[in-house]
């Protein structure tokens, strides 16, 4: 065909340079966006490393700061005021033990103040019910006894996000108690002072998060972070409401606490994007500048070779009267002529055959129809010798008239078509036949009066029916009823034979179904009605009619016939 040759011709010249540039444009976005993620990738490692010498700074901070604070107040037992003061509370008149207390807070308030983080200290003397600190609120207090475990700082959180740290511990001489208290404000200052990303203090073993002001809003991604919190340090990513975050955390080396910083990824590749965005923006630009002078160019050349396609096309589709109008260009005006010389050729070569074709295809209809008869008549003179035998000449009379009204019917051979209405009487004749032999068998038809005007191949439901009697009915050994329907859609007109015998296996109906769409007859006289029928049915209105068939064993079995309406016209024509 045309059209096949015109689809596996390679692609035009301009429509070669329409891809390459496309190609050209393509490679360089793509390479470009190639080293684009070298850089982002270049970034991250380098995000990475600086991230956790970040993290690394910070832990160390937290475990310096809490050594000091804590080697600082382990010093005090070992200072003579503090020693000293368990004398005076024991010997000391009421004023020199006031005085005693007095030189001891101010003490312990130096010792608070000379750290980076401001602490409280708390002194208890069991014996004495004593309490003495370098915060006022506790030194005048009734005595009570910390119940912190020894040597361990334990975390005193309340639900507002306020509280401490503590660490309670014996001194080294006396019956005598440390206690330094280090203020969670304290961390989250030191938070607040951190601007490389979001901090957060998470204390493994208490499982609190410790925030700063500022970090509130990612209290709900605490889910997808801490289950990934496994060794002492690491890092990795996660998308919490639309950002990606790179979370990296490295664990204080006194206590359970990991730093954990929450870094937004998206400010990084901001800026990054938006020049990638111009670049790839102005390369689209460019790319459509370029199309639009190729298409400049295929206007100047290409359209005279597209009308020229164009008017193959209708000619490929059965427009044998299809040319092409002449052009200013010599070159195409010379190619327009010599396609319109052979299109006319072509179209008076093709009438000639067509007129043959519609000669041939009367002469096969003719054939299949005589195929039909003499099987159909050896069953009625079979019947019609049974009863003459027995001396039923009534039945013989009644067979003869019916017999006869076949006859004239199937003997019009002149008449290639006949309504379906005609058909139907046609079948009625035949079945009358049947039930004059068997009562048990009968017939019921349901088809609508609008499509009993519409015509149908003469003699298609005849060998339909009669293989619905012989071969499904007839070996059920039982009543049998034979169904016929029309109906119609927007597209078809389906026309059903129906019967309720025993059907036949998958097998036996896949080898018929095959049968039935070979054009030439089979070795295998299988299905030789249904094949006939199908056969007529294409030839008359073409491949997108024809014959199917559905049975299931002990089921029965049902014809349909499917005829496109678009080809009944047509159909009728060339008939006609």
């Amino acid at each position: 065909m045309l059209k096949e040759k015109f689809s596996k011709e390679n692609a035009s010249i301009f429509q070669k340079l329409a891809l390459g540039l496309v190609l050209m444009f393509v490679l360089i976005i793509l390479i470009f966006w190639w080293i684009y993620r070298l850089n982002v990738d270049e970034i991250q490692r380098e995000l990475q490393k600086n991230k956790l010498g970040e993290v690394r700074f910070m832990s160390s901070q937290l475990s310096n700061q809490f050594e000091q604070v804590l080697m600082n107040a382990l010093t005090l037992s070992e200072d003579q005021s503090v020693r000293g003061y368990t004398y005076a509370l024991t010997y000391g008149n009421d004023f020199a033990k006031y005085k005693a207390k007095l030189e001891l807070m101010e003490k312990l308030a130096l010792n608070s103040a000379s750290t980076a983080w401001n602490n409280t200290i708390i002194l208890y003397y069991p014996d004495e019910k004593a309490t003495v600190s370098s915060d006022r609120e506790f030194s005048f207090q009734p005595f009570v006894m910390s119940k912190d475990p020894l040597d361990k700082w334990t975390l005193h959180m309340n639900k507002d996000g306020t509280g401490y740290y503590s660490h309670l511990t014996k001194g080294h001489r006396g019956p005598m108690y440390i206690e330094i208290r280090i203020s969670l404000e304290v961390l989250q200052k030191m938070m607040s002072e951190y601007t490389s990303g979001t901090p957060m203090l998470y204390d493994s073993h208490f499982k609190t998060a410790i925030r700063g002001a500022g970090s509130s809003q990612l209290a709900e991604a605490d889910a997808q972070v801490i289950p990934q919190i496994r060794n002492d340090s690491g890092f990795f990513e996660i998308k919490f409401q639309d950002q990606n975050y790179f979370i990296s955390y490295m664990k204080a080396s006194i206590l359970d606490l990991y730093f954990i910083d929450y870094h937004l990824t998206n400010q990084l590749q901001q800026s990054i994007s938006r020049n990638n965005t111009l670049f790839v923006l102005a390369l689209m630009a460019m790319l459509l500048l370029s199309l639009l002078y190729t298409l400049a160019l295929r206007n100047q050349i290409q359209q005279p070779i597209i009308r020229l396609r164009k008017a193959i096309d209708r000619f490929d589709r059965g427009d044998f009267s299809s040319r092409v109008d002449e052009t200013q260009t010599l070159e195409f005006r010379i190619l327009g002529r010599s396609f319109n010389r052979m299109a006319e050729n072509t179209q008076t070569l093709i009438e000639q055959v067509l007129l043959g074709e519609l000669s041939v295809k009367e002469a096969r209809l003719k054939q299949y129809q005589a195929q039909i008869n003499p099987h159909f008549l050896y069953n009625c003179l079979n019947y019609i010798q049974s009863k003459s035998s027995v001396k039923d000449y009534e039945s013989v009379t009644a067979m003869t008239l019916e017999l006869a009204a076949y006859c004239r019917y199937i003997h019009r051979i002149e008449d290639m078509d006949t309504t379906l209405g005609e058909e139907l009487r046609f079948v009625n004749h035949y079945m009358s036949i049947i039930h004059m032999r068997k009562k048990s068998i009968t017939c019921e038809i349901h088809v609508p009066k609008q499509l009993l005007s519409i015509r149908i191949p003469r003699m298609i439901l005849q060998p339909l029916v009669e293989n619905g009697v012989k071969h499904g009915i007839e070996p059920s050994m039982g009543p049998g009823k034979i169904t016929i329907r029309a109906e119609q859609d927007q597209e078809f007109i389906r026309i059903t034979v129906a019967d309720n015998g025993v059907g036949m296996p998958a097998e036996r109906l896949a080898l018929i179904s095959e049968h039935m769409d070979e054009l030439t007859r089979p070795e295998e006289q299988i299905g030789t009605g249904v094949r006939n029928v199908n056969q007529r049915i294409k030839l008359t209105y073409g491949k997108r009619s024809g014959l199917s068939i559905q049975s299931s064993l002990y089921e029965g079995t049902t014809y349909i016939i499917t005829i496109h309406k678009e080809d009944i016209a047509d159909a009728s024509d060339s008939v006609s």
